[in-house]
Protein backbone atom coordinates (compact mmCIF):
# COMPACT_ATOMS: atom_id res chain seq x y z
CA UNK A 1 0.00 0.00 0.00
CA UNK A 2 2.85 2.10 1.06
CA UNK A 3 4.97 1.44 -2.37
CA UNK A 4 1.96 2.26 -4.13
CA UNK A 5 0.88 5.73 -2.54
CA UNK A 6 4.66 6.93 -2.98
CA UNK A 7 4.71 6.24 -6.67
CA UNK A 8 1.24 7.98 -7.25
CA UNK A 9 2.64 10.94 -4.91
CA UNK A 10 5.80 11.06 -7.42
CA UNK A 11 3.60 10.40 -10.67
CA UNK A 12 1.16 13.56 -9.67
CA UNK A 13 3.89 15.65 -8.74
CA UNK A 14 6.15 15.17 -11.82
CA UNK A 15 3.08 15.73 -13.92
CA UNK A 16 2.12 18.78 -12.18
CA UNK A 17 6.10 19.97 -12.62
CA UNK A 18 6.10 19.28 -16.33
CA UNK A 19 2.31 20.95 -16.40
CA UNK A 20 3.82 23.86 -14.89
CA UNK A 21 6.76 24.36 -17.17
CA UNK A 22 4.71 24.03 -20.31
CA UNK A 23 1.88 26.69 -19.09
CA UNK A 24 5.18 29.38 -18.25
CA UNK A 25 6.10 28.63 -21.65
CA UNK A 26 2.87 29.51 -23.17
CA UNK A 27 2.44 32.53 -21.35
CA UNK A 28 6.44 33.79 -22.19
CA UNK A 29 5.98 32.68 -26.04
CA UNK A 30 2.52 34.85 -26.09
CA UNK A 31 4.25 37.69 -24.72
CA UNK A 32 7.20 37.25 -26.77
CA UNK A 33 8.72 40.07 -28.45
CA UNK A 34 10.63 39.00 -31.87
CA UNK A 35 13.99 41.08 -31.41
CA UNK A 36 17.49 39.42 -31.48
CA UNK A 37 19.03 38.25 -28.34
CA UNK A 38 22.99 38.46 -27.98
CA UNK A 39 24.04 35.76 -29.24
CA UNK A 40 25.69 32.99 -26.35
CA UNK A 41 27.11 30.23 -28.57
CA UNK A 42 26.07 27.20 -29.76
CA UNK A 43 26.07 23.37 -28.12
CA UNK A 44 25.67 21.10 -31.11
CA UNK A 45 22.50 18.82 -30.88
CA UNK A 46 22.12 19.83 -27.34
CA UNK A 47 23.67 16.74 -26.23
CA UNK A 48 24.62 16.16 -22.03
CA UNK A 49 26.60 13.69 -20.89
CA UNK A 50 24.77 11.53 -18.72
CA UNK A 51 27.72 10.41 -16.42
CA UNK A 52 28.79 14.10 -15.82
CA UNK A 53 27.55 15.77 -12.54
CA UNK A 54 27.03 18.93 -14.97
CA UNK A 55 23.43 19.83 -15.72
CA UNK A 56 23.70 23.04 -16.83
CA UNK A 57 21.34 23.94 -19.72
CA UNK A 58 22.85 24.97 -23.08
CA UNK A 59 23.40 28.65 -22.67
CA UNK A 60 22.36 28.90 -26.80
CA UNK A 61 18.98 28.24 -24.88
CA UNK A 62 19.06 32.14 -23.37
CA UNK A 63 18.74 33.54 -26.69
CA UNK A 64 15.16 31.93 -26.92
CA UNK A 65 12.93 33.09 -23.80
CA UNK A 66 10.52 30.87 -23.97
CA UNK A 67 12.53 28.37 -24.35
CA UNK A 68 14.77 28.89 -21.47
CA UNK A 69 11.63 29.32 -19.31
CA UNK A 70 10.60 25.95 -20.50
CA UNK A 71 14.03 23.75 -19.96
CA UNK A 72 14.22 25.37 -16.57
CA UNK A 73 10.98 24.06 -14.92
CA UNK A 74 11.98 20.80 -16.81
CA UNK A 75 14.93 20.85 -15.30
CA UNK A 76 12.76 21.50 -11.61
CA UNK A 77 10.55 18.42 -12.16
CA UNK A 78 14.09 16.41 -12.77
CA UNK A 79 15.60 17.79 -9.90
CA UNK A 80 12.64 16.79 -7.67
CA UNK A 81 12.49 12.96 -8.99
CA UNK A 82 16.23 12.12 -9.30
CA UNK A 83 16.69 11.25 -5.89
CA UNK A 84 13.47 9.01 -5.43
CA UNK A 85 12.82 8.15 -8.66
CA UNK A 86 10.67 5.26 -8.57
CA UNK A 87 12.08 2.29 -11.33
CA UNK A 88 8.09 0.98 -11.85
CA UNK A 89 7.17 4.95 -13.20
CA UNK A 90 10.34 4.69 -15.97
CA UNK A 91 7.97 4.50 -18.76
CA UNK A 92 5.04 6.74 -17.49
CA UNK A 93 7.00 9.12 -16.57
CA UNK A 94 8.90 8.96 -20.00
CA UNK A 95 5.40 9.62 -21.57
CA UNK A 96 4.83 12.67 -19.36
CA UNK A 97 8.05 14.16 -20.58
CA UNK A 98 7.41 13.24 -24.15
CA UNK A 99 3.74 14.80 -23.60
CA UNK A 100 5.46 18.21 -22.73
CA UNK A 101 7.16 18.51 -25.61
CA UNK A 102 4.63 17.42 -27.71
CA UNK A 103 2.20 20.56 -26.24
CA UNK A 104 5.24 22.82 -27.14
CA UNK A 105 5.25 21.07 -29.86
CA UNK A 106 2.03 21.89 -31.01
CA UNK A 107 1.92 25.30 -29.49
CA UNK A 108 4.66 26.53 -32.02
CA UNK A 109 2.89 25.42 -34.70
CA UNK A 110 -0.35 26.88 -33.69
CA UNK A 111 1.61 30.48 -32.80
CA UNK A 112 2.64 29.92 -36.72
CA UNK A 113 -0.62 29.46 -38.30
CA UNK A 114 -2.50 32.58 -35.83
CA UNK A 115 0.54 34.99 -36.05
CA UNK A 116 1.22 37.07 -38.98
CA UNK A 117 5.41 36.90 -38.51
CA UNK A 118 7.06 39.21 -41.37
CA UNK A 119 10.76 39.77 -42.20
CA UNK A 120 13.09 39.42 -39.55
CA UNK A 121 10.74 38.47 -37.12
CA UNK A 122 9.82 34.81 -38.91
CA UNK A 123 13.40 34.52 -39.07
CA UNK A 124 13.46 34.60 -34.99
CA UNK A 125 10.88 32.30 -34.75
CA UNK A 126 11.46 29.56 -36.93
CA UNK A 127 15.28 29.75 -35.21
CA UNK A 128 13.52 29.31 -31.66
CA UNK A 129 12.09 25.91 -33.74
CA UNK A 130 15.42 25.00 -34.95
CA UNK A 131 16.91 25.60 -30.89
CA UNK A 132 13.71 22.96 -30.10
CA UNK A 133 14.65 20.37 -31.89
CA UNK A 134 18.65 20.31 -31.93
CA UNK A 135 18.98 22.07 -28.22
CA UNK A 136 15.74 21.76 -25.86
CA UNK A 137 14.59 18.32 -26.80
CA UNK A 138 18.02 16.36 -26.61
CA UNK A 139 18.62 18.19 -23.71
CA UNK A 140 15.04 16.73 -21.91
CA UNK A 141 16.03 13.44 -23.16
CA UNK A 142 18.99 13.45 -21.54
CA UNK A 143 18.33 14.90 -18.23
CA UNK A 144 15.65 11.92 -17.85
CA UNK A 145 18.70 9.59 -18.40
CA UNK A 146 20.04 11.29 -15.22
CA UNK A 147 17.08 9.84 -13.52
CA UNK A 148 16.82 6.54 -15.52
CA UNK A 149 19.64 4.57 -16.87
CA UNK A 150 18.65 4.11 -19.95
CA UNK A 151 16.16 6.87 -20.51
CA UNK A 152 17.21 9.03 -22.83
CA UNK A 153 16.27 6.24 -25.35
CA UNK A 154 12.86 6.49 -24.16
CA UNK A 155 12.55 10.01 -25.62
CA UNK A 156 14.71 9.92 -28.39
CA UNK A 157 12.84 7.27 -30.19
CA UNK A 158 9.87 9.80 -29.96
CA UNK A 159 11.57 12.42 -32.08
CA UNK A 160 9.11 11.70 -35.00
CA UNK A 161 6.23 13.23 -32.34
CA UNK A 162 7.56 16.52 -33.61
CA UNK A 163 8.04 16.35 -37.39
CA UNK A 164 5.13 19.37 -37.56
CA UNK A 165 7.84 21.93 -36.27
CA UNK A 166 10.44 19.95 -38.59
CA UNK A 167 7.77 21.20 -41.73
CA UNK A 168 7.91 24.54 -40.37
CA UNK A 169 11.66 24.73 -40.79
CA UNK A 170 11.65 23.18 -44.88
CA UNK A 171 8.29 25.25 -45.85
CA UNK A 172 9.63 28.52 -45.91
CA UNK A 173 12.54 27.05 -48.27
CA UNK A 174 10.47 25.53 -50.74
CA UNK A 175 8.27 29.28 -51.14
CA UNK A 176 11.35 31.19 -51.62
CA UNK A 177 12.51 28.79 -54.16
CA UNK A 178 9.06 28.75 -55.61
CA UNK A 179 9.05 32.56 -55.59
CA UNK A 180 12.54 32.85 -57.32
CA UNK A 181 11.23 30.66 -59.67
CA UNK A 182 8.23 32.48 -60.88
CA UNK A 183 9.92 35.62 -61.15
CA UNK A 184 13.11 34.27 -62.87
CA UNK A 185 9.99 32.55 -65.27
CA UNK A 186 8.23 35.87 -65.47
CA UNK A 187 11.17 37.76 -66.49
CA UNK A 188 12.06 35.59 -69.33
CA UNK A 189 8.87 35.41 -70.52
CA UNK A 190 8.66 39.42 -70.42
CA UNK A 191 12.33 39.24 -72.43
CA UNK A 192 10.94 37.31 -74.51
CA UNK A 193 7.60 38.78 -75.25
CA UNK A 194 9.35 42.16 -75.79
CA UNK A 195 11.79 40.34 -78.72
CA UNK A 196 8.56 39.04 -80.57
CA UNK A 197 7.29 42.56 -80.12
CA UNK A 198 9.96 44.23 -81.89
CA UNK A 199 10.45 41.44 -84.40
CA UNK A 200 6.67 42.22 -85.24
CA UNK A 201 7.07 45.97 -85.36
CA UNK A 202 10.04 45.74 -87.72
CA UNK A 203 8.69 42.90 -89.78
CA UNK A 204 5.57 45.41 -90.17
CA UNK A 205 7.90 48.69 -90.97
CA UNK A 206 9.63 46.53 -94.12
CA UNK A 207 5.95 45.68 -95.30
CA UNK A 208 4.94 49.08 -95.37
CA UNK A 209 7.68 50.01 -97.37
CA UNK A 210 7.39 47.21 -99.44
CA UNK A 211 3.81 48.41 -100.57
CA UNK A 212 5.03 51.40 -100.76
CA UNK A 213 7.36 51.19 -103.20
CA UNK A 214 5.32 48.49 -105.50
CA UNK A 215 2.03 51.17 -105.63
CA UNK A 216 0.96 52.04 -109.07
CA UNK A 217 1.20 55.58 -108.24
CA UNK A 218 4.19 55.60 -106.80
CA UNK A 219 7.08 58.44 -108.04
CA UNK A 220 9.73 55.61 -108.95
CA UNK A 221 7.47 54.37 -111.65
CA UNK A 222 5.96 58.04 -112.47
CA UNK A 223 9.77 58.78 -113.32
CA UNK A 224 10.51 56.06 -115.11
CA UNK A 225 7.07 56.41 -117.16
CA UNK A 226 8.10 60.16 -117.94
CA UNK A 227 11.47 58.48 -119.51
CA UNK A 228 9.79 56.61 -121.21
CA UNK A 229 7.53 58.60 -123.29
CA UNK A 230 9.51 61.93 -123.48
CA UNK A 231 12.69 59.86 -124.80
CA UNK A 232 12.65 58.20 -128.37
CA UNK A 233 14.89 57.27 -130.62
CA UNK A 234 16.89 59.30 -133.17
CA UNK A 235 15.63 59.63 -136.69
CA UNK A 236 18.08 59.70 -139.56
CA UNK A 237 16.23 61.91 -142.02
CA UNK A 238 17.09 63.07 -145.69
CA UNK A 239 19.76 65.66 -145.32
CA UNK A 240 18.49 69.45 -145.26
CA UNK A 241 18.88 71.06 -148.50
CA UNK A 242 21.01 73.50 -149.22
Amino acid sequence: MLPSAFCSAVLNLFSKNMSTAVENFQVILDSHCWVPMPSVGFVANGVVDETSDDVTPPSVLMEHPPLAVFVNGVSAAMNELRPCAPLSLKVVLAQEVVKGLHAVSDSLVRYKAMRMLRGNESALFLSLCQAFIEVAYPYCAACFGRCYPNGATLISERQGTFDAVRQLLTVPARSNSSSIERRQSGGIERRQSGAIERKQSVESTGIAVTDNGLSADGPGLETNSSAATTTSPVDDGPPASK
